[in-house]
């Protein structure tokens, strides 16, 4: 009974051991001076409620946290864009991170078996279920940050927003756009109710 007990402990030690923090390699926080801030074009965000199906709001919608700066917004924002575009770009595309990555979460077998998941996966649903799973991961981790979720009509969330299926989204235009999410997330406070997270 000793030697088992003796065993179990030297698992959890071992497994305790393996843990290992994760660092982030994102870039240190970017601070914004009044005029850069200032030439980030406010999009418009006044629509006619009872005209839009409450439904849609499930995939329009746009995020907002009272005091919160344009800097603490962008950075939040740019991380939790990150962090649903998967592994390989919250950690830099660095080989070293990844490999680290894939020893604290499972061995290469894992990683095998993610990848040929993901290719099934896309076969099967295709890039509408990758667009669903980048707006969920994006409710949470803007929600886990504080911020409150409200609707939108799909014309005005086309001009600040995006949607990636199956392709990334072009760099320049995706830091446009993230700039002016930014804008709208640190910006006056909605009038409108604010959605389940």
């Amino acid at each position: 009974m000793k030697q088992w007990c003796f065993a179990l402990l030297l698992l959890l030690i071992a497994g305790a051991a393996q843990a290992q923090y994760v660092e982030s390699n994102a870039p240190p926080m970017r601070t914004f001076t009044a005029a850069e801030i200032e030439a980030v074009p406010m999009p418009e965000l006044a629509f006619d409620a009872s005209a839009v199906n409450a439904d849609d709001f499930e995939k329009y919608f746009y995020f907002h946290r009272p005091d919160t700066s344009f800097d603490v917004a962008y950075a939040d924002i740019t991380e939790c864009d990150a962090l649903t575009s998967g592994l390989r770009y919250y950690l830099a595309a660095n080989d070293y991170a990844m490999s680290s990555a894939m020893t604290q979460y499972g061995a290469l077998a894992g990683g095998i078996g993610t990848a040929l998941g993901s290719l099934a996966a896309d076969a099967i649903f295709g890039s509408a279920e990758r667009r669903k799973q980048r707006r969920v991961n994006m409710r949470n981790c803007m929600f886990y940050k504080g911020y409150d979720r409200y609707g939108l009509e799909k014309d005005l969330w086309q001009e600040f927003n995006f949607e990636e299926g199956l392709s990334a989204e072009e760099a320049e235009r995706r830091a446009n756009k993230i700039m002016m999410q930014a804008r709208v997330a640190s910006g006056p406070k909605p009038q409108q109710k604010a959605l389940q997270p």
